[in-house]
């Protein structure tokens, strides 16, 4: 799929390519945000268990508990974000004419990593190692924008969870190991 300034002429299977991935964003975007809309609570402040059912579907019906509901907020929130980065990021490089194939599984991981960051954020903020404390009253609009946003900026947000860690678990002598890697 390497498209480069001299040879801004796409061929008919790099435009295929392109098109397909370009499809699989929307519908991945469309999905997502589905998703979230039912899984969202209905009342605020939010009722334990809630109801969720997916497209239309009996046997796609669940009872979902809170607990369990803030949750899957934070996975689809951190996906979205990380969406939203990929998506720019492709059609950048699209329109660019820049776009190489060796890329491709940034793009598809790319919401993977940003729910599991996500879900790491979201157990360091519940337990307080983040602020401190730990609040017992969430809000699933905080929950989402902080988590979407880790998605999103998945650089800066690892880069503070290794501030973090690093803060909690500092060694004042660390071990020299035999044949460690080199940063």
């Amino acid at each position: 799929m390497e498209i480069s300034a001299r040879h801004p002429e796409l061929k008919s299977n790099q435009r295929g390519r392109i098109l397909i991935f370009g499809i699989y964003l929307l519908a991945l975007n469309l999905v997502l945000l589905y998703i979230l809309v039912k899984i969202w609570p209905g009342n605020m402040p939010p009722t334990d268990p809630e109801e969720v059912k997916l497209f239309g579907a009996a046997w796609l019906t669940f009872q979902v508990p809170l607990e369990t509901r803030y949750l899957l907020i934070v996975i689809i929130s951190g996906a979205l974000g990380s969406y939203i980065h990929l998506a720019t990021s492709f059609s950048d490089f699209v329109g660019n004419q820049r776009l190489v194939d060796t890329w491709i599984w940034w793009y598809l991981l790319r919401p993977f990593i940003g729910m599991a960051l996500a879900v790491i954020l979201y157990f360091a903020a519940r337990g307080g190692i983040l602020t401190g404390n730990a609040s017992q009253s969430l809000n699933p609009y905080g929950i989402a924008a902080i988590t979407g946003m880790a998605g999103m900026f998945s650089k800066q947000a690892t880069d503070k969870l290794r501030e973090i860690f690093e803060d909690l678990f500092k060694t004042e002598k660390p071990v020299d190991r035999a044949n460690k890697l080199k940063d």
